[in-house]
């Protein structure tokens, strides 16, 4: 039996996807419910946000699914769970194809690099694509502290924050935090904290309300991890 989605993805998932407890029809015209769920939904049909959860975990099967085929994603039995999570987000939002695509010939951190490049929809760039894979890409990137379903974070913002909040970057860095970083504040995701991101990050601290110094420190990481 392959793996299922761990909490952590589950909550990545439902920070993104819009949940209503009441049956509704779609813009194709299906009646929908929860987070997506269309199966048996009928007009009327009310649930809690428990069955709503469930639903969704049903939902994500097919998804898991495809993430545990190495038809599709090659390295999967290298997977840690929050890579497996993280890509089971991508695959429910991006669909099967895509996720192919993005897996295909890459390791783990070429896999993580590239996934910020699905952020368009008819060749335009949507912000809430942007934030969407910019979390996934962080919690790809968080360390598991065990294996199994189990071993996953209990939750997306503090394991982030547990993986960034203490490397400080500013201009002249470089790596994975630099480029999680530059996702946030809308700069090139090349891993390099040049001039560009510098100005910035200075623009997105003044808007936030810190000190606009161009430095990424703590206070800096648990406000952008926490917008996503």
């Amino acid at each position: 039996m392959g793996r299922t989605i761990g909490q952590s993805g589950l909550k990545l998932i439902m920070q993104f996807e819009s949940c209503r407890l009441t049956a509704y029809q779609c813009a194709a015209g299906v009646w929908t419910i929860g987070y997506g769920h269309t199966a048996g939904v009928k007009p009327g049909q009310t649930i809690t946000q428990a069955q709503a959860e469930e639903y969704l975990r049903q939902d994500c099967r097919k998804f898991e699914a495809y993430v545990n085929n190495s038809a599709y994603v090659p390295i999967t039995a290298q997977l840690n769970q929050n890579q497996f999570d993280a890509l089971v987000s991508f695959a429910f939002n991006c669909g099967a194809g895509n996720l192919k695509k993005l897996c295909a010939g890459r390791r783990a951190a070429q896999i993580a690099a590239a996934m910020p490049q699905y952020c368009k929809a008819a060749g335009k760039t949507l912000t809430g694509l942007v934030r969407r894979r910019a979390a996934e890409v962080a919690l790809f990137n968080t360390p598991c502290t065990g294996t199994g379903s189990g071993a996953a974070s209990t939750g997306t913002s503090n394991k982030n924050e547990e993986a960034y909040s203490m490397n400080t970057i500013k201009r002249g860095s470089k790596g994975k935090a630099v480029k999680v970083w530059q996702i946030i504040v809308g700069a090139t995701p090349d891993g390099t904290f040049g001039s560009g991101t510098e100005s910035k990050t200075k623009n997105w601290q003044a808007s936030h309300g810190l000190a606009a110094d161009g430095i990424v420190g703590a206070k800096s990481w648990k406000a952008g991890l926490g917008s996503l």
